[in-house]
């Protein structure tokens, strides 16, 4: 399939906004804290799940193959650092912890928004570029490299873990354990279940 990496980034990117999107409408126009929940955890993990992969399966391919993929790189993991405590910050609002129970969700929902939109340009921009410069079997196979890292990455941010370099698999591996033990603790839904836990009486 031609452009099938482009194709698979494209797809991703038009997900992770209509359910950012979705997250904003049902908080506006005050749907059930559990619809409200639900629909923002499902941003969060497809996001932490999507740069997670995509830091393992396109970065090195950019680094080795893009003139200034270096520093094409640090300037992504730069911007993955930013989105990842933005949803570090969502989560915590969601789930009332103190420090950040008393901001508007509105402000950490544009907050969001602004970080998504500048790392989807930057990604993109990559990954256009790595498609532009590998054959239609490369191509393909980074498609589905990055579709099977995605399915087995971590679901929740961790802004200050290597993204890059020799640690980075460890400790994504170390991660995934980690966070589906949290995962089951809080019941978040993961991979579509219906959440078991009593949310927060009150998000706007």
């Amino acid at each position: 399939m031609q452009d099938s990496l482009l194709t698979a980034i494209g797809a991703s990117h038009r997900v992770l906004g209509e359910q950012l999107v979705m997250v904003g409408r049902a908080v506006q126009e005050r749907e059930s804290t559990r619809a409200i929940v639900q629909k923002t955890d499902a941003f969060m993990i497809h996001a932490c799940r999507h740069v997670s992969a995509t830091c393992a399966v396109i970065l090195p391919a950019a680094r080795h193959r893009l003139p200034g993929g270096r520093h094409r790189v640090q300037l992504y993991i730069h911007q993955v650092r930013r989105l990842e405590r933005s949803v570090a910050q969502m989560k915590r609002r969601l789930y009332g912890a103190s420090r950040s129970i008393r901001l508007p969700w509105a402000q950490v929902w544009e907050a969001m928004q602004h970080e998504l939109e500048e790392l989807m340009a930057i990604e993109l921009a990559i990954v256009a570029d790595v498609a532009a410069g590998v054959g239609p079997g490369t191509d393909g196979r980074l498609a589905r490299r990055l579709a099977g890292s995605e399915a087995g990455s971590p679901t929740r941010p961790h802004p200050n873990s290597p993204h890059t370099g020799w640690l980075a698999p460890l400790s994504r591996r170390f991660w995934v354990r980690a966070d589906s033990f949290w995962d089951a603790v809080e019941g978040r839904v993961v991979a579509g279940a219906v959440k078991a836990f009593k949310a927060p009486a009150r998000l706007a």
